[in-house]
Order: structure tokens, then sequence, then C-alpha cells
């Protein structure tokens, strides 16, 4: 669960148009645009054991004495070594892909030390333990932002679609009420399942009679839909210079996708 935040602290934080919403515990990613961050005495967890699939238990917690500590499997494995640098120390990503550990709204205590240049970045609790930093953006779905059911999860739902992945006809990303799901018809679709009609966000408008359809995320952010084991149906179009990208199905209803990978406590290879 998440621990209680500062509430004076979250206030300055929405004031100054720093914050774009807290988050909860079954979170797992902060976005420099709209603005997230990781709040004193917060916990991101990462964890989809409950559901027979091998990946986490990870979390991330920003402590209240400013120590930023990463665990797995219930063993720390990284910090910023923060501790008693401040009070009130919170984790945000800049535009130009930076973390930084902050206190008191304006003086940082640890940066990631790595930028790029502006643009939209996020800021990962990865499945296999580790942070990562991607971006800036590539692409991202033409439907207008908005925000998800105000209501905690309980459990940890995967939003987060990686390079070199596959994943056939079925749910592909879920968070709370925004569901992405390659249809039997072969069409990509974005739902949000609190209406009653599940209403469509966005959508690739494919159809295929096959039924064999998969989508795939290429090392350069280009984001496919495929059938008859290789053929091309939809596309998005976009790519940069990256040898690992990140789709992302944010808070706010937008699937976007981030590359390249700019910072990581540990590379995948």
């Amino acid at each position: 669960m998440a621990f209680p935040t500062s509430v004076p602290l979250l206030i300055l934080l929405l004031t100054f148009g720093l914050l774009g919403r807290p988050g909860s515990a079954t979170d797992f990613v902060i976005y420099s645009d709209p603005p997230t961050a990781l709040l004193p005495g917060q916990m991101f967890h990462y964890d989809l054991t409950p559901q027979d699939i091998p990946y986490g238990r990870a979390s991330l917690v920003m402590k209240p004495d400013c120590n930023l500590v990463l665990y797995f499997n219930g063993s720390k494995t990284w910090a910023t070594n923060t501790t008693g640098l401040g009070d009130n120390c919170y984790l945000t990503i800049d535009s130009h892909g930076e973390a930084i550990v902050q206190r008191n709204i304006h003086y940082p205590v640890w940066r990631s030390n790595k930028t790029s240049v502006v643009g939209s970045y996020a800021f990962l609790l990865q499945w296999n333990g580790e942070l990562g930093i991607y971006g800036p953006a590539i692409w991202s779905s033409s439907n207008e932002g908005e925000l998800s059911d105000p209501k905690p999860s309980n459990i940890t739902t995967d939003y987060v679609f990686y390079s070199y992945s596959v994943l056939p006809i079925g749910k592909i990303l879920e968070y709370k009420n925004y569901r992405l799901v390659l249809r039997d018809d072969c069409n990509l679709v974005l739902l949000d399942t609190n209406t009653n009609t599940q209403d469509i966000k966005w959508q690739t408008n494919t159809y295929s009679p096959l039924h064999d359809c998969f989508i795939t995320l290429d090392p350069n952010g280009e984001l496919f839909v495929k059938h008859n084991r290789r053929d091309i149906l939809w596309r998005s179009n976009e790519t940069t210079n990256s040898n690992f990208s990140a789709l992302v199905l944010r808070y706010d209803a937008k699937l976007v996708i981030y590359g390249p990978q700019l910072w990581t406590t540990k590379p995948l290879w």
C-alpha cells in the first residue's frame, strides 16, 4: 500500500503545476508530461506473480528520510544514498529526461545525470526489477487525454509493452479502467471499461479474416499490427535511433511510445 504523503507538500506541488496526480502503490511509471511524482513515503510496486506471470516483486520507495530505495524480491538492490539530506523529498522527471530527487520543492539532492533533447519522458520501474528512463516520446495515439478512475487499484496490471515483445489476440495492456485489446478481427482497440458500452477511445481500424494477428514493437520504437506471420496490417510510422523502446498506456488514456532508453540502474544486456 502507499504510505501517507505530506499534505502541505502535495498542495504546493499542485499549486505550482508540478504534479498531475499522485501515484498509487500499483503505479510504476512517472511522467514528465503530464507531470507526476513519487511523494514522501510513497511506494511504487510491480508484481505480476499473483497472476502467474513471472515478473516482480519490485518496489521503489521514497522514504521519509529522503532516501530513494529500490527492492527486488524483498532485497535492497539500489538506492540514491541521500538519507538525511532533506525533508519532504520527492522524485520527478524533467523535460530533458533527468530524474531528480528534490527537497522542499526546489532543491535537488540527487540526479540521474543523463539528459537529452526537450520532450516528454517516462521513468519506469521495469519488469526485471530495475529502473529505466525512456524518451523522448516518439508517437502517441490521437485520442484526447482524460483522467482515469480515481479509485486506487489493489492489483498490478501491466501497462507497458517493450521492444522485442510479441503478443497475440487478447488483452495487451491495462491501466485501471483503460484496456488495450487486439480483437479477433485484428482491430487494435483502446477501451474504457467503466462505460456500459465499453467506449472506444482509439483504434487502428484494421481487419483480417485469418484470426492470427499479433502486435510487436521494434527496437526503433515503431509499433506494428501484423498477420499471416509477418504481413503488416498497421504501423505507427514513427521511429527513432534506438535499440530499445517502450509503449505505455498512461493514466490519461493516451498510448505513448518512448525511446530510446536514456538511463538505467542496470543495462538489459
